[in-house]
């Protein structure tokens, strides 16, 4: 292990032992114009380990603005992942990009509660050793201050849950709530933020588990994750998405389902986002085998079906393909150099794309 990888991830656990604030690796590239915190929409956030970075790539040419975000839940590598590659490689030519590599930094704070994956796990890149992260689904205990409920309740719609635990989880707490606790803040300041940068639309990217059938402890042959290559969107982006998934299809040999929010299902991204701000929205689901609960043997960076790779290449032509799609039914779109395609990852592989 080189000495500069050393220092890193020395530091970052260091920060995590005090309980300060927590600071994964980021080596922002040419395409960057801009670093800015959420609490600048919602100062409460300042001085938190719930505020964390935004990334601006503004070609300044007009267009529209998209905003792209990681890390709702710190263990899908995959959006993490995406993001990173983004801001270290991207220049955006025409419009506006926002990037939000870790939307949740408290829940990437932690390690994943299942154990499934390392907290830090160490990669070849083009300059060397470095450490991707591998956080939990939910904001930190500590950060939220208070017990979870018995019960979830969404705060505008009474919309609930069994599980009192998804008070932590910031994808299901939209639009979010000023007062409220500190998740509620996060997903607030967010919409704040989407508010005051007037984005057009925006993508959460998220992972599923595998859609691998497998045999439970009764000898019972279930089916896998039913989220797996599937992006979601708001009744109103429908028409985008269909034209996004069909592109990667036609020429990329991926085949996603197209999904519509399900309206009684409140606190979601891809339905509160649209509705508080008028951005149009998406959540995109790639296979991460570290979800796969039934799963013995796993590996989420190499695994033999679904390598980050593959999930990474994916949520990229994602990204691609549906700033084609905005151009064809929208008329105007953002224009990027530097975006590795699905193909291209899968031929070069992912780490020579991270600084």
């Amino acid at each position: 292990m080189k000495m500069k990888a050393i220092v890193v991830v020395l530091l970052v656990l260091a920060t995590a032992a005090l309980g300060s604030f927590f600071r994964p690796d980021v080596r922002p590239g040419y395409g960057v114009t801009g670093i800015g915190w959420l609490s600048d929409y919602f100062a409460p956030l300042k001085g938190t380990n719930m505020d964390t970075p935004i990334y601006f790539m503004d070609s300044g040419v007009e267009g529209p603005t998209f905003l792209l975000m990681g890390g709702t839940h710190g263990r899908e590598l995959s959006g993490t992942t995406a993001a990173l590659v983004f801001i270290e490689n991207v220049v955006v030519t025409k419009g506006r990009v926002i990037v939000m590599p870790f939307s949740n930094i408290s829940g990437v704070s932690i390690p994943d509660e299942t154990g499934k994956a390392l907290h830090f796990i160490q990669v070849e890149t083009k300059s060397g050793p470095r450490f991707l992260v591998y956080g939990d689904r939910r904001t930190d205990p500590a950060d939220q201050g208070i017990p979870d409920p018995m019960v979830f309740k969404h705060a505008q719609s009474g919309f609930t849950l069994e599980d009192g635990t998804e008070a932590r989880n910031l994808n299901r707490q939209y639009p979010g709530v000023a007062d409220g606790n500190p998740t509620q803040q996060l997903a607030y300041a967010i919409i704040e933020m989407i508010k005051a940068e007037k984005v057009d639309f925006n993508l959460d990217m998220h992972e599923s588990g595998t859609p691998d059938k497998y045999i439970d402890e009764r000898g019972n042959t279930r089916s896998g994750s039913s989220l797996a290559y599937t992006l979601v969107c708001h009744p109103d982006a429908l028409e985008i998405g269909a034209v996004a998934i069909m592109e990667i299809e036609a020429f990329y040999g991926v085949s996603m389902k197209l999904e519509e929010s399900n309206l009684g299902y409140r606190g979601l991204s891809h339905l509160e986002i649209r509705n508080a701000t008028g951005s149009l929205s998406f959540l995109s689901e790639t296979p991460n085998p570290g979800q796969d609960s039934w799963r013995k043997v796993y590996d989420v960076i190499n695994d033999h079906d679904y390598p980050l790779k593959h999930r990474v290449g994916l949520q990229l032509q994602i990204i691609q393909s549906l700033f084609n799609a905005y151009e064809m039914l929208m008329g105007e779109t953002v224009l990027v150099t530097g975006l590795p395609s699905y193909n291209e990852t899968m031929e070069n592989g992912l780490f020579i794309y991270l600084n």
